[in-house]
Order: structure tokens, then sequence, then C-alpha cells
């Protein structure tokens, strides 16, 4: 299984089609996701289309990068036979070391929930991409040195040829930031990026995540029980897509205090999460970490030449329930020190409309041209006509997506936006003619249903494990 999950898609795409492998992946993935891979898969050579030089890069989102330690072996995110590990994944506090430093975990390739995509590349003689995987626990700074060099030497081996990126989810995060950086070098080499679903604000739902830990659906309050509090406390990449500060948050001056919330984000104590002195101190140098690369990246995109913000786009997902804003309770009111959340779409209002992950005035960015499909974050690039339009963005064409949120809504009826392996990248959870992504639910699972899915997992029944991701 470890040789499947490490390689590339073509060969992915050959394993798939081998005997040998089919029982072992049908475990792994599940009957249903693995027979949209086997479709994606075809016969011997179906996705052997003329070479093409390798002038893409694609960038997966958060939870999208595999990642295995070196030194103890095994893939810690994400297999469910390694599902010990996953709760050793945590940070020291500086956020760029393992809290073990024996663990050696580095990322090793993307999960296969982006091969529909992938395998669509493949068949194109114009363009040919690699993958950038990264990780996603650490400070963005902390992968933009190698995003650099990994570009600049594409170019190098393609006679100066212009290299362009493809971004979802964190992914564009991941690219801004190395641009912020090292933007003088990479100017010189990247042509044209898209942006796919990337929260470029925030998402709120990692609030939701950080005061009331995993939940939303089954797989991921499981995954809670793997993942404890105080790991997710240290992962510093992960706590960097908090919703950015009120003074950098689209519409925070609005009718709203902040759209996504009643507190501060920013301040530890703020949470109530009854953290001793030396946890809430940890926990403050992260925020103020999370909010000082909010405000760097807007007042870089601020001073960016019109110029450079034209080899931009943005794909924006739109139609789902999203959580929108998490509110405090008011414990003088007696009633408790929960949270409550806000998922509700409302038209017309970009706070109040997403993709199931990431509400709409996020994904959007300044003076950068974009479009809009009706689909779930997870599941965007999959989506044929949005990943075409990527495509196309990249390649100098104009892509085939509505340029309005409204257009985009009033188009799915007659012509359906859905993933092209739903099971593979975890839509399938949504509920067909209706909002609701599958995955924002607001009710906590018990112990007794928790124990279950454990059951479950334990008796290779629960595949849907493994396509859990926190946006």
């Amino acid at each position: 299984m470890d040789s499947f999950l490490r390689a590339d898609t073509q060969t992915r795409l050959g394993l798939c089609r081998r005997p040998e492998y089919a029982a072992v992946l049908r475990v792994h993935l599940g009957e249903a996701a693995f027979a949209e891979y086997r479709r994606l898969a075809g016969d011997e050579g179906g996705h052997l289309g003329p070479a093409a030089p390798r002038d893409l890069v694609v960038v997966p989102g958060v939870m999208g990068s595999l990642l295995a330690s070196t030194s103890k072996g095994g893939l810690w995110w994400v297999d469910v036979r390694t599902r010990r590990h996953i709760d050793d994944l945590g940070l020291a506090p500086d956020g760029e070391s393992d809290a073990d430093p024996g663990n050696a975990v580095e990322p090793v390739a993307a999960d296969p929930s982006y091969e529909p995509f992938l395998a669509s590349i493949l068949t194109r003689d114009d363009v040919g991409h690699v993958l950038f995987p990264y990780d996603w626990r650490k400070p963005l700074s902390y992968s933009a040195a190698r995003f650099r060099d990994l570009v600049t030497g594409l170019s190098a081996r393609n006679h100066d040829r212009p290299v362009h990126v493809i971004a979802h989810s964190m992914g564009g995060l991941q690219v801004r930031v190395a641009l912020y950086l090292y933007g003088e070098e990479l100017w010189r080499h990247i042509d044209r990026l898209v942006f796919v679903g990337t929260p470029h604000y925030g998402s709120p739902v990692i609030a939701r995540y950080l005061k009331k830990h995993l939940g939303g659906f089954d797989a991921m309050a499981l995954l809670g029980r793997y993942l404890s509090r105080e790991t997710f406390r240290s992962l510093w990449g992960v706590l960097s897509l908090l919703p950015a500060p009120a003074d950098i948050y689209p519409g925070a001056a609005g009718p709203y205090e902040h759209p996504c919330a009643n507190f501060d984000f920013y301040t530890a104590g703020a949470w109530e999460l009854d953290l001793d002195p030396a946890g809430e101190h940890r926990l403050q140098t992260i925020l103020d970490a999370a909010a000082g690369q909010h405000r760097r990246l807007a007042s870089w995109h601020h001073e960016l030449p019109q110029e450079l913000r034209d080899r931009m786009a943005v794909i924006a997902g739109v139609g789902y329930q999203t959580i929108f804003r998490v509110e405090l309770r008011d414990r003088a009111l007696g009633r408790g020190r929960g949270a409550s959340l806000t998922k509700k779409r409302v038209p017309g209002d970009p706070h109040r409309e997403g993709d199931g992950r990431v509400p709409l005035a996020s994904a959007q960015l300044g003076d950068v041209r974009t479009w809009y499909v009706r689909g779930v974050h997870g599941g965007l690039l999959n989506i044929p006509a949005a990943g075409q339009a990527a495509l196309a963005w990249v390649t100098g064409e104009e892509p085939d997506l509505p340029d309005t949120p409204v257009a985009a809504l009033a188009s799915h009826l007659a012509d359906p936006m859905s993933s092209a392996a739903p099971h593979l990248d975890g839509t399938s959870k949504a509920t067909p003619f209706d909002d609701d992504p599958g995955i924002v639910d607001t009710d906590d699972l018990d112990e007794h249903e928790l124990d279950l899915l454990d059951e479950r997992l334990h008796n290779d029944d629960l595949p849907d494990f493994i396509r859990t991701r926190l946006l």
C-alpha cells in the first residue's frame, strides 16, 4: 500500500489496473471509491498522452499532502494501519520541528483525492504537471524556499519556459507566502496562477475545531479521538487558517462586529479553553504568528502591481452551507461555555455563502478575476468544468465558468456541477439538490457513537476516515 500512496498519478493508475492490487485498494479506498479510481485508470495506456513539458505546479490543500516518518517508517497522514501515530504529528513550540525529534516527519506525495483532476492533465499534450506536497502542519514560510526552488528548477530545465501554478485551498496560501517572501525570483519564472477554493482570509471552521475540537461529520469526529486537542493546538500551519483579524477580514466594518465571531480570535484567553499559563502562552505565540501572516499578506497584496494581479485568477465555490460564524455563549446567562455555530446561507451575502468550508468573502481577492462554481470545497478541482477552467486560465484561454455567484447558482439545476469521483474526494456526503454538504453538522457525537465508529474503523469498514480533511 505504501508504494501505491507514494507514487505519482501515472503510476497509481497503472497499479490500479493490476489485479494483485485490487483487493488491498478496495479495503483502503472502499468499494465505491475504488470503482471510481478504476474507471479513471481505464485501459492500459489510456492516460499516456504525448509527452508535454512539465511546466505546471499543482499545490494541494491542508491535509492533502501525505506525511511519512522517515526514521520510524510508515505514512502517518493518513493510513488506517498507522492511525495510532496521528497524535505523533504534533510540533515543538517553534512550529518547525516535530515534538519528538526522532519522528522525522516529511511530506512525500499528494493524497489520491486529486486523482481525477491530475488524470485529466495526463491526457493533454500542451501542459504537464508536478506536485508540490508540503508539510501543512508547519508555518507556510517553512516550505516557501522549497517551492521557490521547485519553480526555478522547472523553468531552468525547460529552457526558461514560464511556470504556471494551480493551488487548491491552503495550497493557495502556501503559494502566496512564497511569493511574498521570494517574489523577486519567482515572478521572473511564474506566468499564471489560479487559486481554487483558497481561504485567503481564513475559515471559521478552524475556529470551530479549536473551540469544540473536531466534528461536523462522523469520520471527522472520530479523528478527534486520534488527534488530541493539545496536538491540534501545536499545528502552526492549521491555525494560520483562522479567519483574519477584524482589521484585515473583508467586511468586518459592516453589519457584523466580525463576520466570523463575537470574540477576538487572536487573544488566547478569549477562547476560554481552560489552559494552564504555559499552554495559553504557547497558543498566544501561534495566534500572534497567524495574525502577522494575515497582515503581511494583506499589505503585500495591496501593494502588488495590477500587472501581477492580472496573472492571478480565483475559482470560488458557492451554493453550500458553511460554518460562517462561531459565537461563544454568554456564561452570565447560564448557558455554559460552549459555542454556537452559524451555517445558514443568506442570498447575496458573501459572508453567508460558501463551498461548505470557505466563506465566499474569504475566497475572493481584491482586483483579481474570479469565476464561480456550485460545488463542495474538497472536490472543486474534480468538477470537470472547474478543473478545465483552471487549466484554461494557465494555458492562456478564457475559463468557461460563470463570473458571478448568482449565475453559478442559477445554472446548477440545468447543468449539475459535481465531482468526477465524489467518493474518492469525500464530496459524496453532499445532499443532492440541496445545500447541505454533509460536513457541517453542529451536533456532537457521544462516546457510544464514537465507539461504534472506532469498531468499524478497526474492521476496515470506514474508508471515509482516510478522506477526512480539516478543509
